[in-house]
Parts: C-alpha cells; structure tokens; sequence
C-alpha cells in the first residue's frame, strides 16, 4: 500500500452535503482509497484503515471515491457501516454479457479526458467520454497530449472544439511541461476538489498525475512503436490526495467504453443534432432516409460531419440495445421473484391443510 499523506476530512472533499448524512457520532467518516471484493482501504483523519464490507452492502458495493462510514470492532478491522449518498457517479456499461452498469467513480466536481495527438487520436471515443459524463452532470476538460513530435496539431485541435464547444479543450505541449493542467484548473488550491483522469492506455494519464500530485506516484511507460498504443501502466482505481486539497482519481485505460445513458447526456453531446432536428419534417425522425430531414440535409451541405452524425446514430442504436437488455433483466426479474412468492404461498396451503 502506497502511504498517504495526512489530509483533513475538507480537504477530502468532506463538505455539508456528507456531513448532514451522519447521524451515528460513533461512526467514523472516511472515502474509500481502493475496492475489491468485500474489502476496501479507507482515508480518514485517522489516516488509512483497511475496512470490510458487510454482504448488504457488496451490491452494489462502495468505489473508488465514495464516502463511507465505518464501525470499530473489538478486535480486527473495523466494518463499514454505511455508504453515503453520492453527489455524482460516473459509470459506463459493465463489459461482458451482463446488463448492468458499472460505477467508475464517485463523488467527482470535474473529469481530465485524457487523448494523445498521435495514435491515441479519435474523436469518435472521445464523444463517447463527452456524452458519459454529460449524463453524469459532471464537467470536462479535454486534455490533448503527446503534442511535441506532431507540429501539425491545428486540425486535430479544432476538431476536438467543434464537438465539445462548451469544455475546455486544453493542449499539452510536451509529457513535462503541463502549463495546460494548471491553466484547466488550479489544483494545489482547490480544497475539496475531487478529480478523474480517463482515457485510454498509453494517453499519458500516469504521468498527468504525477505532475499533479507533484511527486513520482504512478508509473510510467513508452507507447509501443508502430501504433502508439501503451500499456497499461495504471493497473487499478486509486484515488490520491492532492498536496494543499483536493483529491485524484487514476484510471486504468479503458478498452471497452460501453455507454449507460439514464438522462439526457447523449442529447448534451451531440446539441448541434438535437437543434437541427427541430425542422426536421416528422417528429420521430430517425435522420437516416426520411424525406425532409433537416440533419440529413445539414449533412449533405457540409454543415454536419458525417462521421460525427454517423456516430450519433451508432450510439443511440447502442444505448436502445441496452435499454432493451435491461428492461429484459428486470422483466425476468420480476418474473422469478413472483415464482418464489408463489411457490411460498403454495407451500403454506398445503402446510395448513395438512394441519
């Protein structure tokens, strides 16, 4: 285990919100550093407890950055007592087979999306990250890396603006001379600040976070020659204290960003879309090949990307799919725990007649 710093409760992101959730005097407040299986490490004033999870509370189980309570033993490792309500989670849909959604972190104020200029480079993934935390409510900065080898940067820059005007779209010129993550945000001074780098491997994630943290914390490693693809070098979640305040949270690189959309957020991400279907002819348009579509019409005059509209489109057929996966879950479900309310019913009729 790494050792942390001593950090206050404030300085950890402990505002009113959490604080009006503890009730129990007795019971220790503290954010989850690391999570697996029925175990977690614990940061609180106390400084790190390793702690255990009670199978009530496994699922779904507390994450990286959740806010917990926990209960002293006599003898042993404390338990945690409780999990607080989160402020934020970002998730995405869990890889696999299984329907279910999978927390990344929680309780974050603002997300690094990490891409590198060079191979890394794809702004097709990146609306992916837009739109997750989009429907998160949780704001971004776009963080383009590995910019010194590849002087003819403009373009890729001034796409990456065109698909996110709202964020910050911040450039970092070379791995040690991060003027960017500065000017995005003041970390050393944001007490209670609570902030994820994503991206996928070999974007330079590990080496952001070592400048942040202002020491050699995460290791690093060279992108493989060829493709630019890295290795993943960050192997679990793990959220770090910030010296002067604030928090991090390092994340492995993620293959596989399957969208878990509950709101609104794929609408956030693609806004230009949305307005242009307001003059489309038929109000359930698709834009695929109805006659009067509006955003199809903005394709053809080349006021719309067509990757990015094609995209778009990728992406609401994906996050139907799931919807569809998900009611078929919980249909089934349903349907098992009536048979079991039945087969107990059944069995206390013929308990009392034998009677």
């Amino acid at each position: 285990m790494n050792p942390q710093p001593f950090c206050s409760l404030l300085h950890l992101g402990f505002d009113p919100f959490f604080a009006e959730q503890v009730t129990d005097i007795e019971l220790t407040p503290g954010r989850v550093l690391r999570a697996w299986d029925r175990q977690c490490d614990v940061l609180s004033s106390d400084g790190v407890r390793h702690a255990l999870l009670p199978r009530r509370l496994c699922r779904p189980r507390p994450v990286v950055g959740d806010w917990v309570l926990l209960q002293p033993q006599p003898v042993g490792d404390p338990l945690v007592a409780q999990r607080l309500t989160r402020k934020t989670e970002l998730g995405r849909a869990a890889a696999g087979t299984r329907t279910r959604k999978q927390v990344i972190a929680a309780n974050l104020d603002l997300v690094f999306v990490v891409m590198g200029l060079d191979g890394d480079f794809n702004l097709r993934r990146l609306e992916r990250y837009l739109a997750m935390c989009a429907d998160a409510q949780i704001p971004v900065v776009v963080l383009l890396t590995k910019a010194g080898p590849h002087p003819e940067f403009a373009p890729k820059v001034a796409a990456c603006q065109a698909i996110a005007p709202s964020q910050t779209v911040r450039m970092v010129a070379a791995v040690d001379v991060l003027a960017g993550v500065n000017a995005a945000l003041p970390l050393r001074t944001a007490t209670g600040k609570s902030v994820a780098l994503v991206g996928s491997s070999g974007a330079g994630k590990s080496t952001l976070a070592n400048h942040i943290l202002g020491r050699q914390q995460m290791a690093t490693g060279a992108v493989r020659r060829g493709d630019d693809r890295g290795r993943h070098t960050t192997t679990h979640r793990e959220l770090l204290p910030i010296p002067g305040g604030g928090v991090l949270i390092d994340n492995p690189g993620i293959r596989e960003l399957g969208l878990w959309i509950e709101g609104d957020g794929l609408t956030q991400a693609f806004g230009e879309v949305e307005q242009l279907a307001q003059a489309c002819r038929f109000r359930d348009c698709t834009h695929r090949h109805e006659p009067g579509c509006a955003v199809l019409a903005a394709r053809d005059g080349g006021e719309l990307d067509a990757g990015r509209l094609a995209n778009y489109d990728r992406l609401q057929r994906e996050v139907a799919a799931t919807e569809r996966r998900r009611n078929e879950h919980v249909r089934r479900a349903d349907e098992r725990k009536l048979g079991k309310l039945y087969r107990r019913v059944q069995r206390e009729r013929r308990r009392r007649r034998g009677e």
